[in-house]
């Protein structure tokens, strides 16, 4: 085999290691496509709370009940102490439920603030605090805490529990 100045001859064990080189290559990035490709079940929740936030900004009962769990477990709503609990016999009376409870949103912009996910299995929690920014009024916060269920691929919300605030509270009275 004749040596020429600036080439390296190509012998079996090069031949096998730049082989090597081209497959780690195409390995890492088949690995790395995959994971861009697949979401994480955190990821799919966070985009599960953008669904809801969405619809509810746009006041569509039907889009956000949708994403709610009324075949699993039912669904569950739990305002301060008032609870209300749905499952599929119920579709008419959530979105009625529902259509309430946007009306009072009316036309502020909603955004979710300090998002915190936990999954356990099929089971996931998700935390995060909703503000209502209003035009006329002092913007509110409203702390939330969801359970979701895994439902094949996707998750669904079997409980919405709102927290209080002391401001909601001295409205009651």
């Amino acid at each position: 085999m004749p040596w020429h100045a600036g080439c390296w001859p190509i012998t079996p064990m090069r031949r096998v290691t730049i082989y090597g080189i081209a497959l780690a290559v195409a390995v890492v990035a088949v690995v790395a496509g995959v994971d861009l490709l697949t979401q994480t079940d955190e990821e799919r929740i966070e985009r599960v709370l953008d669904e809801m936030r969405s619809a509810a900004a746009a006041g569509r009962s039907d889009r956000l009940a949708a994403l709610l769990d009324l075949d699993g477990d039912g669904f569950e709503v739990a305002i301060g102490r008032d609870r209300e609990r749905f499952d599929a016999d119920d579709v008419e009376a959530l979105e009625e439920y529902l259509a309430d409870g946007l009306a009072w949103i009316g036309d502020a912009s909603l955004r979710l603030e300090g998002t915190t996910v936990q999954v356990s299995g099929e089971r996931a929690h998700a935390y995060f605090r909703v503000v209502l920014l209003r035009r006329d009024a002092a913007d509110q916060s409203v702390p939330i805490d969801l359970t979701l269920r895994r439902a094949g691929d996707e998750w669904r919300v079997t409980r919405f529990r709102a927290l209080s605030t002391a401001g909601e509270r001295s409205a009651r009275r």
